[in-house]
């Protein structure tokens, strides 16, 4: 019978919602894989295993088939932090080959060394026009089999930080503006989850061999044809070995595209190369006769042999 039913008393009067109410600010929507990850990342930190940990919340947050860290430092080469790329590794990819010369030319190495802010940036926001036709591509980057890349830069001091990269692999789709809009999300968690680890893991010493090789890679760098080549053409040179077009370099030299394609004539004509593999070729052999303390030409120690 209804008149013997419970009674359910009236909820309490609710003010009317203002026009202005807050929405819920929580907008990284996990699930229990992405939950169980980040924990791990968070447990990880003053640990060893804190940035594979964190690499691996990373590549599963967006689909990444691909994940390297790196730590970047003015005065040394990259050192490898942790690495998630199986695949990469069995086409032929191999992370001694990077760290022995060709940083220098990688786009992203660059882009830290030159400045930039602490963020996230997308592979087409800073690669040269000519990137797939450059030397660092073909001697390294095409053996990874990426075809689209986020960038992570975080800077420990302003001599030092940390590089993450995470990639898409062939027949994969590249990368939308949503996911890297997700990875700018997440930043304040990852730097601050950094930082702390930093704070409470013990410093790296410097290593003496890195600091060597790269003293030997950027010496190589600075006076590579110095003996045979105008300022100009130094310029130029550092751009095609870059991966920039005639185009481009002009554009960065401000000059005449014809002037560029006249330049580099002239220097495959001088160092007696006739293409860009043979130019890159030949500035490869030149590192190890590098002098840090001698800023001489290394080409001239190369042709003498």
């Amino acid at each position: 019978m209804i008149q013997d039913m419970v009674e359910i008393p009236a909820l309490p009067n609710r003010p009317s919602p203002r026009k202005n109410r807050r929405r819920t600010c929580f907008a990284l929507a996990l699930d229990a894989d992405g939950i169980d990850h980040l924990a791990a990342m968070n447990a990880a930190i003053g640990l060893p295993g804190f940035f594979a940990a964190m690499l691996s919340f990373l590549r599963l947050l967006i689909d990444a088939e691909q994940g390297v860290m790196l730590r970047y430092a003015v005065d040394e080469r990259p050192s490898y932090l942790a690495i998630d790329a199986p695949a990469a590794r069995q086409r032929g990819a191999r992370e001694e080959v990077y760290i022995n010369g060709p940083y220098i030319l990688d786009p992203a190495y660059q882009l830290f060394m030159s400045g930039q802010a602490d963020g996230a940036y997308a592979m087409s926001e800073y690669v040269p026009d000519n990137f797939q036709q450059g030397e660092f591509f073909e001697i390294f980057f095409r053996n990874t089999h990426l075809i689209d890349t986020i960038d992570i830069f975080w800077r420990i001091d302003e001599r030092s930080g940390i590089a993450i990269c995470l990639g898409r692999e062939d027949e994969t789709p590249p990368f939308e503006a949503a996911e890297i809009a997700l990875i700018r999300h997440t930043l304040p968690l990852l730097f601050s989850a950094l930082r702390r680890h930093h704070d409470l893991a013990a410093p790296a010493a410097r290593d003496e061999a890195n600091h060597l090789v790269h003293r030997k890679v950027q010496t190589t760098m600075e006076q590579f044809g110095a003996s045979l080549l105008t300022k100009r053409e130094r310029e130029v040179l550092f751009y095609m070995l870059s991966g920039y077009s005639s185009e481009q370099t002009a554009d960065r030299l401000h000059t005449a595209e014809g002037t560029i394609r006249n330049q580099r004539k002239s220097i495959h004509r001088k160092l007696e190369t006739g293409s860009q593999a043979e130019l890159f070729s030949l500035f490869i052999q030149c590192i190890p006769f590098a002098d840090p303390d001698q800023p001489v030409d290394p080409l001239v120690q190369v042709q003498a042999r």
